[in-house]
């Protein structure tokens, strides 16, 4: 399964998209990197990537139409250590996943870039944040227009508990 996507602060957020809080989504990035479990079984892309790519497809309710990953094996020959991995879709949206397990600090970050404002949730902080912070064209220039961030709240529940709740009504 896809736990992450069961994450109540995911599951704001896909609110926000959905409910047309951004605006037009631009683009998406994720960064999922630390210094952690270097596996001799799989790559990075394979390890840590899923999850995000999961969450990506959930908000954009699509799949994109090109794919492209690039990756470096440093520590082990033939077993990726760092990758990223561009996504685009139909609708001009790029996505962007960053994975390591050779960073010097952890970093577990989801960023959606729209029109009217941007949010980040910061899976390490436990942090949802909406940002009122666009690029505004004024006389044809842009200008960027940085408002604050505002903490946004979600619920605490498991998100196992709530991928198996899924599950068990998904049988019903």
């Amino acid at each position: 399964g896809h736990v992450l996507e069961y994450h109540p602060a995911i599951l704001r957020l896909y609110d926000l998209v959905q409910g047309g809080a951004l605006g037009k989504v631009y683009y998406i990035y994720s960064n999922r990197l630390s210094l952690g479990k270097v596996r001799r079984e799989e790559n990075i892309l394979w390890s840590f990537a899923p999850h995000d790519v999961a969450v990506i497809l959930r908000l954009m309710g699509s799949l994109p139409f090109q794919v492209a990953a690039y990756g470096g094996n440093y520590v082990q020959p033939n077993i990726a250590d760092v990758t990223v991995t561009h996504l685009l879709f139909d609708n001009g949206v790029r996505a962007h996943i960053h994975v390591s397990w050779l960073h010097p600090f952890k970093e577990q970050r989801l960023v959606v870039v729209g029109s009217q404002q941007m949010a980040s949730f910061d899976d390490v902080a436990k942090r949802l944040v909406l940002y009122d912070q666009r690029v505004e064209l004024t006389a044809g220039e842009p200008v960027p227009v940085q408002g604050r961030g505002a903490a946004v709240p979600f619920a605490s529940d498991e998100p196992l508990r709530l991928e198996c709740q899924a599950f068990l009504t998904a049988l019903h």
